[in-house]
């Protein structure tokens, strides 16, 4: 949650319904401040003539001795044919050269810590008078009401025998054995397989050497029981109707006929639950110390499941008792983000773009909900840590980078070297520990029900 920096300053003092007179006498610049929508200052800025005259003849004094006009040297090109010459260029440059010396003025005169480049607005401009509109997205203001004392459940962890007996069946599984047979295919082998899918007498799928288990609970419902009885080098057609939800909308709900060419059958041989197991599943003494290690890590995962639920319901709690506006604009930043992120997601899946952007608009509003809580979360945890002082020190920061060489398998010494030698990199990692600390110190005050 380190898409906007903290910043204590001006604006976080200000009352909504501030608004500013003007800069004081002499300044170079006219500056008028008042409120815009949610989140929002709208700066109303003014540059005078002698500025603006200033400017111009500084631009024409800078080219002047490299002008080239028809006719004349450079360097010896009258002032009045220079500037007939120039006048475009020049108003170019001067009102660029403007906005970028008036606008960060007025920012800083003011106070104020945008979130995101300000939009200009109503630009009018002559030799005259400069005068235009900054909409600036500010922070909004945060109001801690309860912090201390929040209250949510958080499950008790209990390992049941039957679990543990299911994750022995799952390494079975991992390290089971597919045996070539002759016989024909039955529930529970694996039929290897070219197939080409076709609706409407349109080709969709085509595999070669797919390999299909034959069960029972499958997305495609009937299919392994057609495969049933099939032997290698047999063709297969398999009917059926395509599933309603199904993301690719010209083949959802339609009927379908999957061409296949059997190449062979595997039996799937599990290994018996033994010692062997044990060796084989890894550095285990002993049977009962595989059971004993893998109940550890049930007890493991789920403490950590139920952690997350309990920080989670924490969260809820918090955004519940402190209210606070959205920015608007960072809050179709972040949404746009997220939803980039799952087209990423989708693409490496196997998805299309194409297929993506037909569900996009029914899945905006889980994204931009979502955005909107890491944003309000964002802001309150920023808020907790000045208000409680909850500050990184070095010794964090030395405990992070030896986590980080735990998790990457490099020494805590290049880790923490990179982050010194990349300043950006350290200062989002300096926010992501902040952060952590905040929720620590949430979670240490609060009540588990």
């Amino acid at each position: 949650m380190d898409f906007f920096k903290k910043k204590k300053d001006a604006q976080d003092a200000e009352p909504q319904d501030d608004s500013h007179s003007d800069v004081a006498t002499g300044a170079p610049f006219k500056v008028k401040l008042r409120d815009g929508k949610v989140c929002e200052k709208i700066l109303t800025i003014e540059v005078g003539k002698d500025k603006i005259l200033d400017e111009y003849e500084n631009y024409y004094a800078a080219i002047a001795p490299k002008a080239k006009v028809p006719g004349f040297r450079p360097g010896k090109v009258p002032r009045d044919v220079i500037e007939m010459h120039y006048e475009k260029n020049a108003s170019d440059a001067v009102l660029e050269h403007l906005l970028s010396e008036s606008l960060p003025y007025a920012i800083r005169e003011k106070g104020l810590s945008p979130l995101a480049t300000p939009e200009l607005h109503d630009i009018q401009f002559s030799k005259e008078k400069l005068s235009f509109r900054a909409h600036i997205e500010i922070r909004p203001k945060v109001k801690l009401s309860k912090v201390e004392g929040l209250s949510a459940k958080r499950e008790k962890v209990d390992v049941k025998p039957e679990e543990v007996e299911k994750s022995i069946e799952n390494l079975r599984e991992i390290h089971c054995q597919y045996k070539a047979v002759e016989r024909p295919a039955a529930m529970g082998d694996f039929v290897i397989a070219d197939y080409v899918c076709v609706i409407e007498n349109k080709e969709f799928e085509k595999r070669k050497d797919d390999w299909i288990e034959l069960k029972e609970n499958e997305y495609l419902k009937g299919f392994s029981a057609q495969l049933v009885g099939v032997k290698a080098g047999d063709t297969k057609d398999v009917h059926l109707t395509m599933p309603e939800s199904m993301q690719n909308k010209n083949m959802a709900g339609k009927p379908a006929i999957f061409r296949m060419t059997v190449k062979e059958v595997k039996e799937k041989i599990l290994p018996a639950v033994d010692e062997e197991l044990a060796k084989q599943a890894g550095d285990y003494k002993d049977l009962a110390d595989l059971r004993e290690k893998m109940k550890q890590d049930l007890v493991k995962r789920k403490e950590d499941e139920a952690d997350a639920a309990f920080e989670k319901a924490l969260f809820d709690e918090l955004l519940k008792h402190n209210k606070l506006d959205i920015p608007q604009g960072l809050l179709a930043r972040r949404t746009e983000h997220l939803i980039d992120q799952s087209k990423q997601r989708f693409i490496s899946q196997g998805g299309t773009e194409e297929l993506f952007e037909q569900e996009k608009e029914k899945i905006r509003k889980e994204f931009e909900d979502e955005a909107k809580r890491q944003i309000h979360l964002a802001f309150l945890l920023d808020e907790i840590a000045e208000a409680r002082q909850i500050k990184v020190e070095e010794p964090d920061l030395k405990k992070k980078y030896t986590d980080l060489s735990t998790r990457y398998r490099q020494p805590a010494e290049v880790i923490e070297k990179y982050y010194q030698e990349h300043k950006e990199a350290l200062e989002a990692l300096r926010d992501q520990v902040r952060n952590e600390k905040v929720i620590e110190f949430i979670k240490a005050n609060a009540k588990q029900s």
